[in-house]
């Protein structure tokens, strides 16, 4: 009964030792990297005031103007992007803002200048693709030559869409 019990034991172990010895030293698992189409679009320097508050005697009230903002994008598309620059609702009735894009690298163009308003979007940078851009200076102009005292706040929305 020792003996079996030994024999027993002994083929066991050779097992238990020839299974690690037969295990494999390497294995191997596939990795599968998704990229899916990325537009991003931030605009920087926060809330803004415009004031118009001087005027050249014989003419209408200057404009003002800012620059401090920036708008920065990226996209991975292969087809060329633009940025558009609407307003939730327009301005009392003698006062416009304009927008313009000052482009600082990529493939984007800028469009200039541009009156915004809500009925419909405009184009303000076209071109884009491929890219990260950063610190595009963001310029706006608030114009009311004739517009009496009112404060006015309105929201833009810049978008970033197929061209």
């Amino acid at each position: 009964m020792k003996r079996l019990l030994v024999f027993l034991i002994a083929v066991g172990f050779i097992w238990r030792i020839s299974g690690i010895i037969m295990a494999a030293n390497n294995d191997n698992q596939q990795v599968t990297i998704m990229v899916v189409a990325v537009n991003e679009l931030a605009v920087t320097g926060g809330n803004i005031t415009l004031t118009i508050n001087t005027a050249t005697a014989g003419s209408g009230l200057n404009n003002a103007t800012d620059t401090t903002c920036a708008l920065d994008w990226t996209t991975n598309s292969s087809t060329n992007k633009k940025v558009t620059g609407q307003l939730d609702t327009d301005y009392s009735a003698g006062i416009s803002l304009a927008v313009s894009v000052t482009v600082t690298g990529g493939n984007g163009v800028s469009a200039g200048q541009q009156t915004l308003i809500s009925a419909s979007a405009v184009d303000l940078v076209t071109g884009m693709h491929n890219e990260f851009v950063s610190a595009n200076t963001l310029g706006y102009t608030a114009s009311a030559p004739t517009a009496s005292p009112a404060t006015n706040t309105k929201t833009v929305t810049y978008t970033i869409i197929d061209q």
